[in-house]
């Protein structure tokens, strides 16, 4: 019986030790050993049973069999960013953020278009639907008109009865008409006032402070931008 829990045991350890991991190679990472100590350390290497380290601590080269070892955590390599760098990367990313100081009025509403700018998309898309209506209500009253003007300048033959003509066309003309012309009035005003908010949007970020001083001095008024 006690030679089976000595078999036991040691196929138990035997499965645990098979349990850790331990890598070939590691450059920086904590070892914990089977006395629960933590052991930080660099250039790690691993073989023939040995795990042989740079000890953090004492800055020294120590060894530990491997099964003495219960568990190596490795740790990744972080890059970090000299103030120099950070400083050009958050420098590059907001001139890539800013808008471009455009002054001309055909710049600004190809560089709104091009951005797809809510309000001055609205506006064109209004503008064009406006022109489509004035020009299908044209046709339309133009048509009407002259069927109507052919209708009355043909002879009729003594006693055949004259078709009067009809206005149908004509109203359906006026009205595409009407409703084109709205839809491009407010879908030019729109558009302008995107390019009037695009001018002024600069000027709007400078809001100034005032503040109330009073010192030995007297009392005075500062503004701050």
């Amino acid at each position: 019986m006690k030679k089976i829990y000595i078999l036991a045991f040691a196929f138990l350890s035997i499965f645990a030790y098979s349990q850790v991991n331990i890598p070939v190679s590691s450059s920086r990472g904590t070892i914990l050993t089977k006395t629960n100590q933590k052991i930080e350390y660099r250039n790690l290497k691993y073989e023939k049973g040995k795990v042989v380290y740079t000890n953090l601590q004492n800055g020294q080269q120590e060894f530990l069999y491997d099964n003495s070892v219960k568990n190596i955590e490795e740790k990744t390599e972080t890059t970090v960013l000299s103030p120099e760098i950070k400083s050009e990367n958050s420098a590059s990313s907001i001139v890539t953020l800013q808008k471009p100081n455009l002054t001309d009025k055909k710049e600004i509403q190809s560089f709104l278009l091009q951005e797809k700018d809510p309000q001055y998309k609205s506006g064109k898309s209004l503008n064009n639907l406006g022109t489509a209506f004035l020009v299908g209500g044209t046709t339309c009253f133009v048509v009407g008109g002259a069927i109507n003007l052919s209708s009355a300048n043909k002879t009729y033959s003594f006693g055949e009865e004259e078709p009067k003509g009809s206005p149908i066309p004509l109203i359906i003309g006026l009205v595409g008409m009407g409703a084109g012309v709205v839809m491009k009035l407010s879908g030019h005003s729109q558009m302008r006032r995107a390019v009037e908010i695009y001018k002024n949007s600069d000027t709007r970020k400078f809001t100034p402070s005032y503040y109330v001083l009073n010192n030995r001095n007297g009392v005075g008024l500062m503004m701050k931008f």
